[in-house]
């Protein structure tokens, strides 16, 4: 689909349009691996152009921001990192967001613009940024104008601390609170359950080092969970408070409805990081719990039916069967979904590298 949209563009503008959307191939071979130079910081880095910066920006119907917003992040761009790059991505807007974008890059030559047909949601628009960024560093961030530019020297700090990934802790939020109380009991149930000492997951201010971006693999609603996937693979994950701005224009993309996606992503999450490899150790806990409450049930049955009185429980016997029967289905679905995940794992790295050193002979 991405690829067809930089064929539409030059068709309608002319072969000098073609560069407007580089949305083409989705391989990260060609991209620049992030390595240290331990002799500088990475903030010295950046100011003198060694490194290069990236800012991811999805949106969605934000044409009222996009003034402002650009400005202010080139503004910090060029006093933090002068060798930079811009990458928009349109989700599906269906407003005039698209063509104050295009003014953008008709004068600026280090914006890219990434167009979706229609909008497939924040996850797809940061994997699309992903893909096309060039940069040592990479920072998302929110088009709505709560997310602040000017952080960027206080999250390359923290990136100069010795971590992979910096994610933003908006301390005072300026949402209502049918935003703010399913927020914190996300973070906090996140936070104990993948042991990360992280007050907001979902902040839309991050940055990372290039790996990081290249590594983690965003679909459905997993933006949310990026800190978690990088932590996953191994890399070194922290937070920075950020000032959060209130909504100046527009309105919050997300209603009631994420309380449930998030329950269910959640879910997915547990899954794909602590059982992705090993989905035995899931389903065959969970089977096995259930069967043995099923003969414990059949135990107590037996001993009643014995002593002459099992005649008025007889539900229990239903209890019973359907627990054994479940307990063995879920067992073999773990069974199943192990071969499942042996075949797929075949060619698949089960590792992350960090520095390899190969001999010279």
């Amino acid at each position: 689909m991405l690829e067809n949209i930089s064929t539409n563009y030059s068709n309608s503008e002319g072969k000098s349009e073609t560069k407007m959307a580089v949305v083409s191939g989705d391989t990260l071979h060609n991209r620049p691996r992030f390595q240290e130079d331990r002799t500088e910081t990475i903030a010295s880095s950046l100011a003198n152009g060694s490194l290069k910066m990236s800012v991811v920006i999805p949106l969605l119907n934000e044409e009222d921001s996009l003034d402002m917003l650009y400005t202010r992040v080139k503004n910090a761009l060029n006093i933090y990192a002068p060798n930079h790059e811009i990458v928009f991505v349109d989700d599906g807007s269906r407003d005039k967001s698209f063509q104050k974008l295009r003014k953008f890059w008709d004068q600026d030559n280090a914006i890219t613009i990434i167009r979706f047909r229609r909008n497939f949601g924040k996850a797809a628009a940061l994997s699309a940024g992903f893909k096309r960024v060039t940069g040592d560093i990479v920072m998302m961030m929110d088009a709505d104008l709560q997310d602040q530019p000017e952080e960027i020297p206080n999250l390359v700090a923290k990136l100069d601390s010795g971590y992979d990934l910096v994610t933003g802790w908006k301390q005072k939020r300026h949402d209502p609170i049918g935003k703010t109380l399913p927020s914190k009991l996300f973070n906090r149930t996140v936070s104990g359950y993948f042991k990360l000492d992280l007050h907001d997951f979902n902040c839309g201010l991050k940055m990372m080092k290039a790996p990081v971006a290249q590594s983690i693999q965003l679909y459905g609603d997993f933006h949310r969970f990026i800190p978690v996937l990088a932590a996953d693979k191994g890399f070194r994950v922290t937070e920075c408070a950020v000032e959060h701005a209130p909504r100046v224009h527009g309105v919050s993309k997300y209603g009631a409805k994420r309380l449930v996606t998030g329950l269910f992503d959640f879910c997915t999450s547990v899954l794909m990081t602590k059982f992705n490899q090993k989905p035995l150790h899931f389903f065959g806990s969970v089977g096995l719990a259930t069967t043995f409450l099923g003969i414990f049930v059949g135990m107590y049955l037996f001993i009643q039916t014995l002593l002459g009185q099992g005649g008025h429980i007889r539900p229990l016997w239903v209890v019973m069967t359907v627990l054994l029967l479940g307990g063995i289905q879920i067992f073999f679905t773990g069974l199943i979904m192990e071969m499942l995940a042996n075949i797929a794992q075949r060619d698949r790295a089960q590792y992350e590298l960090d520095t390899l050193l190969e001999s010279r002979i």
